[in-house]
């Protein structure tokens, strides 16, 4: 039980280490400006090796919360409620907080994801998502879906878009095949590789 404690101590601890070097890079490299994408996407790589619940970035007054199951918001810190932060990147301070019940929350996603596959048929394919963010079927809300039920895809087609720390990113299709079913809403928090969309 000891070891195992120490394992976990050690481990939090140089993700703390780590947070801290990608904030104070950040800081150093845009002269206190706005996080870059690839920045966001390696402290999305830190939160998911961690054991913490909910962590929230904030620089420059934009933040950047990440949760486990939870909704994930982009905004202006002074508006923004928070339930765990990692704040003042200016001065190069980190502080964590880990939420009640985050080992659960992994479980549950592990289960949800294991229905999943189990109901998709030898047939099917599915597109996933390649980042975490928020899901929007079109360009804009007057704008027609990329694809919808019925639909052709090729491989390399834009299927949707994916928004994370401000930046619209087109998801295109892996797969060639029939759009059979979208498996998420507009405007849905998305994790990870989570399925988009059933192709046949």
């Amino acid at each position: 039980m000891r070891q195992e404690r120490l394992k976990k101590l050690n481990m939090r601890y140089q993700i703390h280490l780590d947070l801290v070097d990608i904030m104070r890079c950040s800081v150093l490299k845009s002269g206190g400006n706005k996080m870059k994408f690839d920045e966001v996407k390696e402290l999305i790589a830190i939160f998911e090796k961690s054991d913490m619940g909910e962590m929230e970035i904030k620089l420059d007054g934009d933040s950047v919360h990440l949760g486990r199951n939870a909704s994930f918001s982009v905004g202006n810190s002074e508006t923004e409620t928070v339930k765990t932060v990692i704040a003042g990147a200016e001065s190069g301070m980190v502080s964590a907080a880990q939420t009640n019940g985050a080992v659960s929350n992994d479980t549950d996603i592990n289960q949800t994801a294991d229905v999943e596959k189990e109901s998709v048929s030898a047939d099917d394919k599915l597109v996933t998502a390649p980042i975490v963010g928020t899901y929007y079927q079109s360009q804009a809300p007057d704008k027609p879906p990329f694809v919808k039920v019925g639909d052709t895809v090729a491989k390399g087609d834009v299927v949707c878009i994916i928004e994370a720390m401000k930046f619209m990113n087109e998801v295109v299709s892996e797969v060639s095949g029939k759009i059979v079913e979208v498996l998420v809403e507009d405007g849905e928090f998305v994790e990870f590789g989570q399925p988009l969309f059933r192709v046949q």
